[in-house]
């Protein structure tokens, strides 16, 4: 139970504090930060560094509070930033972890509020890349740590802040990297944006996330043969089969099993169905316009539910994609290959009476004067990874995952605000706190 007089100090140091956390989170948005491996538009070494600078810039902000720092390359390049504030004893430690790596903004003339780099501040928000995904929560936890500082209250629990690299693209030289390092706690909190579909919604579980490439094959013949293809009485797979058409095929069967997710697949923490879904994201097809398509590839993002695990994802979908390849006479004979590749992003789930999600809750309450509200998570984030080595951990975070990776992005310095006041009592509930007063 946070006591009364505890709970104004705290909220009140936020509030004091509220112009240095804009500040702080509108300055880190001006470092370009995109994570070096996002793809084949991405030059590596234009970008590289970018994640460290960020991070020197907060070990400063870090070290002046007091806390013990850990800068270091996991990669080349690529620092990841840890800052402890040992407690006095006797209180559950806590652990922050957000991510300081970006997307690319796109072409910077779409933006049109603001630039993706100017960290600008207008109308009660802060516009930039990264601004909501997720440098505003990584800017919230530290004002919330800082607000306790400021009014000498100690936590009894040590409390980290975790600064990393590369979760954008999953890589191991990030939260993966710090937790080998040997960094962990009784609980954490990770920072990214909560929303939808609740404003700072206590995140308890995220799916899972493959990436399925599916090649149908077909027989190529001039496009001038065609007729023999859908004419009554054509020759039709003696003389060309369009593999564009056979995909077209497959895309129609998955669609259907996507829409039967969309009224089976069900978790706790996701209370509204057809959260679970097949995204076709590419379609390539032929080698020009002068013949009919000999191949042609199909990418699905493929979301799935908390429970279930990668190996029986993987059986249903090929099943159903055989299935589906029996309803039709070439594709009977040439059944379409199916490769998943080595991208797997497991999900995680933690059950809502579990203390990490109690103790948060509570938070909120007091910061909030309102009930919290729990949900899953749209996307995925670090959390999977935490909880994976033993740190029961959700999410909550100013900002909206639909503003994430899009122009304009912005987060608002209300919200973080108030993001920063549930996490100093966070603090106060979990790790308890010792005044020197």
């Amino acid at each position: 139970m946070i006591q009364d007089q505890v709970k104004r100090a705290v909220l009140a140091a936020v509030e004091d504090l509220s112009t240095e956390l804009t500040e702080l989170v509108s300055h880190i948005v001006q470092i370009p930060s995109i994570t070096p491996n996002y793809g084949a538009d991405i030059v590596k070494d234009d970008v590289l560094g970018g994640e460290t600078r960020v991070n020197e810039f907060l070990k400063a902000v870090m070290a002046e509070m007091g806390l013990e720092t850990d800068l270091w390359e996991e990669e080349a390049g690529r620092a990841n930033l840890v800052g402890v504030c040992r407690g006095s004893g006797g209180g559950k430690s806590l652990l922050f972890n957000g991510h300081v790596d970006v997307v690319p903004p796109g072409p910077e003339e779409l933006w049109t509020e603001a630039g993706p780099w100017s960290g600008q501040v207008a109308n009660g928000k802060i516009y930039g890349r990264g601004a909501c995904d997720m440098k505003g929560g990584i800017g919230a936890a530290i004002i919330a740590l800082k607000a306790l500082l400021k009014e000498d209250y100690k936590p009894k629990g040590d409390v980290t802040i975790q600064s990393v690299v590369g979760e954008e693209m999953m890589d191991e030289a990030g939260t993966r990297a710090v937790i080998k390092r040997g960094y962990s706690a009784d609980g954490g909190i990770v920072v990214e944006p909560s929303a939808p579909p609740y404003r700072l919604g206590i995140l308890t579980a995220s799916p899972g996330v493959m990436v399925a490439k599916i090649t149908v094959k077909g027989k190529a013949a001039h496009t001038c043969m065609r007729d023999e293809l859908i004419r009554a009485g054509g020759a039709g797979a003696q003389v060309a089969v369009s593999a564009m058409d056979k995909a077209f095929l497959i895309y129609q069967g998955l669609l259907r099993l996507e829409e039967e997710w969309g009224q089976t697949k069900r978790h706790p923490a996701f209370t509204r169905p057809g959260h679970f879904t097949l995204c076709p994201t590419t379609f390539h097809s032929g080698v020009g316009i002068a013949s009919i398509p000999e191949n042609c590839v199909m990418e699905y993002v493929v979301w799935h539910a908390p429970q279930e695990t990668a190996k029986q994802v993987k059986a249903e979908v090929e099943a159903h994609i055989d299935r589906w390849a029996q309803t039709d006479p070439w594709l009977r004979e040439n059944p379409p290959e199916v490769d998943w590749g080595t991208f797997w992003w497991p999900p995680h789930s933690v059950p809502a009476d579990a203390p990490i999600c109690r103790t948060v809750a509570a938070a909120y309450e007091n910061a909030m004067n309102e009930p919290a509200r729990f949900y899953g998570f749209a996307a995925v984030d670090d959390a999977t990874f935490l909880n994976q080595a033993g740190v029961p951990t959700i999410t909550i975070g100013p900002g909206h995952i639909g503003n994430a990776h899009a122009v304009n992005e912005y987060v608002e310095i209300e919200e973080l605000i108030d993001a920063s006041k549930v996490y100093a009592l966070s603090i106060v509930e979990w790790c308890g706190v010792e005044s020197k007063h």
